[in-house]
């Protein structure tokens, strides 16, 4: 007898294939196999990052006890709030369900603004018990910028809101100012911090809002050493100026290929084809990974070297 409750839709798997299953299925070498498909940061970590790791190791042995307000403190600083304004999780997705279990639960509706989005929205209101649906929502969920989109679409008026700003230093636009006017906002060190590995993510959230999410976290959401990271990364703003300029460079490269990659305001380019899951796959077996999409395949930008390969291939 099965006592798990029933989801109210059909979860799919949102993960690809290790880099080694790549390599095992097509008979490159692991070093052959570039990845499009993550929109992570193409960069290494830094040196002053890896020293804070080591310190932090010495106290592995230790929970992390009274929090983490040193993180808080740092994050609120970077994005111009209090740290009563600040939920921890462990990365953006954690904050995604937690959000959504705390607005959301059996009989309720959720809103998802924005198709195709990240399907995660799914999900969580699936993990919640809810129904997805416009009518009389719980909760509105949109990405800004889109994924897989890379557009800046407009916010929702309704309230309260979910705005995933997940690649919001590659735009510069934030939600931010309307935390205590109902908005919730998630961000993630995953991106232009490149610690996706870490998992570590933040939501900003008006006071009310932020302490009875806090009180639905668990209370060390975060390993010790991801904060420590995390911490690090705070402590020089990225710049995401060559990213930004690779990206419109590859645009251009692809419309003289004859393809149409959306304006994007993001790491990534989504480029509509008419096959997307047969191009994926073919670009795969040359030991290139992009991400099938609705309508088209996402490509993260990454540098010159990686991003005319995958343009070489596309143009074959």
């Amino acid at each position: 007898m099965c006592l798990v409750k029933p989801l109210g839709g059909k979860i799919e798997s949102y993960d690809a294939p290790s880099t080694e299953e790549i390599a095992r299925r097509t008979g490159l070498d692991v070093a052959e196999i570039v990845r499009f498909d993550g929109n992570t940061s193409p960069h290494l970590l830094p040196s002053t990052r890896a020293e804070a790791l080591a310190e932090e190791l010495a106290r592995i042995h230790t929970y992390p006890h009274g929090g983490y307000p040193r993180l808080e403190q740092a994050i609120a600083d970077y994005a111009g709030v209090s740290p009563e304004n600040v939920v921890l999780g462990a990365g953006a997705d954690d904050l995604i369900l937690l959000v959504t279990r705390a607005f959301a639960g059996s009989g309720d509706r959720v809103a998802i603004a924005n198709e195709p989005t990240y399907p995660m929205f799914q999900i969580a209101v699936w993990v919640a018990g809810a129904e997805i649906g416009d009518d009389e929502p719980s909760l509105t969920i949109c990405c800004r910028p889109n994924n897989p989109t890379g557009e800046l679409c407009e916010l929702p008026t309704a309230r309260p809101l979910v705005v995933d700003e997940a690649y919001f230093e590659y735009s510069g636009e934030t939600a931010a100012g309307l935390i205590e006017e109902g908005v919730i906002v998630l961000r993630t060190f995953s991106k232009v911090f490149g610690l996706a590995g870490a998992r570590v993510g933040y939501a900003l959230a008006g006071r009310d809002f932020a302490a009875e999410l806090n009180k639905r976290q668990h209370p060390a959401p975060l390993s010790t050493l991801s904060a420590a990271l995390a911490l690090a990364a705070l402590r020089s703003e990225p710049d995401v100026r060559p990213i930004l300029e690779e990206r419109e460079r590859v645009a251009g490269r692809l419309r003289e290929l004859g393809y149409a990659p959306l304006p994007s305001h993001a790491n990534f380019l989504y480029v509509p084809v008419d096959e997307p899951q047969e191009l994926a796959g073919r670009l795969l077996q040359q030991g290139l990974a992009v991400r099938p999409v609705r309508g088209g395949i996402r490509l993260t930008i990454r540098n010159e070297e990686d991003d005319e390969r995958l343009i070489g291939a596309l143009g074959t």
